[in-house]
């Protein structure tokens, strides 16, 4: 028979125990890829405590936008000390240093005193699920299990917080938490919910809110493109469906300009994330032939576009030349290589010193050179994960 261990021997078993189960628990940081743009990214916008800098705001502005899609390019580069250090900074400063209780702020910068402090609270639900969204895939590529309960802990906030029921509309995505639901009708973002990304969730959590989400995001993006491009912002009512005034009326243009480029970083995904009849991006893409039309005939993207009759004004950035250059890659094979060339000799300008211009940039180049993809189940599959980081 085993002796019982004394008071004294328990302790050192405890305490080796404990150190065992450290040392097998350490994580090795990743070696991040060679990617020269975001290495780019990095030293022009996000400074060395991990807060992405709009460069020339008139208040030296970090918004919740900034720091989410920093956290997805980050995972992309296989880069986890800037992801943990853009993530320390987002949680204490845009959270009051807990994300697990309050949604980020989405406005940060100096206030007339010239010191810097949140300077709108009201959080952005784009943001929001960015953050929750990329913090899910950083859990599962670098099994990290802190990621994954706080991606579920914002997921459940942010239906709670930002999702409202809408008559003939369903689980509707507010734009944010408060401001945006009238006596009569809701005022709306269509680029604030890649489909993707509820996609995602819907599988994730299929006895919530989420499934119900995606399908009334999916709907509102089929019925607001109809004419061929999407709007910045549009109301909506269970009496009058989807429609514009002058707070928000039906020109497409910063926010806009998204839509095209989430939807083809999606793959082809359905309203029901259950079924595998794969329509909804296809469907997108037939919306946005006209547009693709347009944008050959004109040689551009326009800065401004209607999203009722095409109208336009001006030439848009170079941001937004790559935002639909995925599009056309699918769409317009033919133009597209002329279309990038365009773009690579600087005939739209550069991204240099621009932040949104080079957001849009990065994503677009991702896509375009298969630095990760999107499966089924909306989950993002990085390059590196399955060949060399480059």
């Amino acid at each position: 028979m085993l002796k019982p261990l004394s008071a004294k021997n328990k302790l050192i078993y405890a305490i080796t125990s404990l150190i065992l189960a450290l040392s097998f628990n350490v994580k090795s940081e990743p070696v991040a890829c060679n990617w020269p743009q975001w290495q780019s990214f990095k030293q022009d916008f996000i400074s060395q405590q991990g807060r992405v800098i709009d460069l020339g705001s008139k208040e030296d502005i970090t918004t919740s936008e900034g720091q989410s899609y920093a956290l997805f390019f980050a995972l992309l580069a296989n880069d986890k000390a800037a992801f943990d250090r853009l993530l320390k900074w987002t949680e204490q400063h845009l959270a009051e240093g807990d994300l697990s209780t309050r949604l980020p702020a989405w406005k940060w910068g100096k206030n007339k005193n010239d010191q810097y402090q949140i300077l709108d609270s009201n959080p952005a639900s784009d943001s929001d699920l960015w953050i929750a969204y990329t913090l899910a895939q950083a859990a599962n590529v670098w099994q990290d299990r802190y990621y994954d309960v706080l991606a579920s802990v914002m997921a459940m906030r942010i239906l709670r917080e930002e999702v409202s029921y809408i008559d003939t509309l369903g689980w509707t995505l507010l734009p944010a938490p408060y401001g945006f639901e009238n006596k009569n009708s809701v005022k709306l973002n269509p680029s604030y919910s890649p489909l993707f990304i509820s996609r995602y969730f819907a599988k994730r959590f299929p006895d919530s809110h989420w499934p119900k989400l995606h399908q009334s995001s999916t709907q509102l993006l089929l019925k607001s493109t109809q004419n061929g491009a999407a709007a910045d912002w549009l109301n909506y009512s269970p009496e009058k469906g989807i429609f514009y005034n002058k707070s928000a009326t039906e020109q497409g243009s910063y926010n806009a300009i998204r839509v095209y480029l989430w939807n083809n970083i999606s793959p082809n995904i359905t309203a029901n994330p259950n079924t595998k009849n794969d329509t909804i991006k296809q469907q997108l893409n037939t919306h946005f032939m006209p547009l693709a039309d347009k944008i050959v005939s004109l040689g551009f993207m326009p800065e401004y576009i209607s999203a009722t009759d095409l109208s336009y004004q001006g030439v848009g950035p170079v941001g937004f030349q790559m935002a639909v250059a995925p599009m056309l890659k699918e769409l317009k094979p033919e133009f597209f290589k002329s279309f990038i060339e365009k773009i690579n000799t600087g005939q739209f300008g550069e991204n240099k010193g621009r932040y949104y211009d080079s957001v849009l940039s990065l994503f677009s180049q991702s896509v375009l050179t298969q630095r990760f993809v999107i499966n089924q189940a909306g989950e993002t599959i990085p390059h590196w994960l399955n060949k060399a980081c480059n």
